[in-house]
């Protein structure tokens, strides 16, 4: 593939954010241990002025800073939401304008859980092509919304916004060394929204989980075939966190230990298509993920979608 630098990861987390003790009370209230089991300890709730534009701002300022960039520089920016879909106006032509980018070409796409990784591939392909240098990928959603008061669900949907800056032959930074998507529609009806807006689903949690399992160990399995790679090769998983039940299964269906899977999701909840840049703003900052050392992520989308990177930082 075409050298792609990586050049800037930032993210933003709502102002509020909610502990298990302060959570509003549930339609049938859980023990300890299924709290525990559950595995999330807070979780964002975007406010009124936290909007999908208002949040990716944020974090895209953030990628911008440390990609050492101007906004204006830009000439690509891709935005991946699914929780706030509406018909017009979309998002990401507000994102322009609150960043200052007016010469790029800015839109929005869905691809839900695996909407970044799917911006991550399309912003290659628009840099490759000799036409763009400079592209910004974000994922911003308020996916709290998306769960029905008084679930379970409030218990692991948080809100979040994580951004990426890629750039074409920049020479620093990290490198986008390859990527892979895949759709499978035969399992396109597995979950949906209701016309009240909350998300259901119309399989077995331990179905999803392994269909969840499966999705990401082929996907890892043709980018590693294609580089001449095995995971032990690989010195972090960073994932769309999904839920705990998720986590496990991909673990399992990888056959890699736990500790070699890195996710925020206790800190910060399941936030979709965000998930993964701000477990890697997380983890850069913590020191966790050094540079040049190369990952492997991965992440399953309602509809159904797989994505796949490999990369350093």
């Amino acid at each position: 593939m075409s050298s792609i630098s990586i050049t800037g990861v930032g993210a933003y987390l709502p102002r509020n954010m909610i502990a298990n003790a302060d959570l509003p009370p549930l339609d049938t209230p859980l023990d300890p241990s299924e709290i525990e089991r559950i595995g999330v300890a807070r979780r964002g709730w975007a406010s009124e002025s936290e909007g999908i534009a208002e949040m990716a701002a944020e974090a895209a300022r953030v990628a911008l800073g440390r990609a050492k960039l101007p906004a204006s520089a830009l000439d690509l920016i891709v935005l991946s939401n699914w929780t706030q879909r509406r018909y017009i106006p979309e998002f990401a032509p507000r994102l322009q304008a609150l960043l200052g980018a007016p010469g790029s070409v800015a839109f929005d796409m869905c691809c839900a859980c695996a909407g970044f990784l799917y911006g991550v591939g399309l912003a290659h392909s628009f840099l490759t092509s000799g036409r763009f240098e400079r592209a910004l990928v974000v994922g911003s959603e308020t996916t709290s919304k998306r769960a029905r008061p008084g679930s379970k669900g409030t218990l692991i949907l948080g809100d979040a916004a994580g951004a990426m800056v890629l750039e074409r032959e920049a020479g620093r930074g990290g490198r986008l060394i390859d990527y892979e998507l895949a759709t499978r529609g035969e399992h396109h009806g597995i979950m949906d929204i209701s016309a009240d807006g909350w998300v259901r689903t119309h399989i077995a949690q331990d179905e999803l989980n392994r269909l969840a399992g499966r999705s990401i160990a082929d996907i890892a399995a043709r980018l590693l075939l294609r580089n001449r790679l095995t995971l032990e090769d690989i010195d972090w998983i960073v994932p769309h966190s999904g839920t705990a039940g998720v986590q496990r299964a991909v673990a399992d269906a990888l056959g890699v230990s736990p500790q070699k899977v890195l996710t925020n999701y206790a800190q910060v909840g399941n936030v979709s298509s965000a998930s993964i840049p701000t477990a890697l703003q997380q983890f850069i900052g913590e020191g966790k993920i050094k540079p040049g050392e190369l990952i492997l992520s991965a992440a399953v989308g309602t509809g159904w979608y797989a994505a796949g990177a490999l990369y350093t930082t």
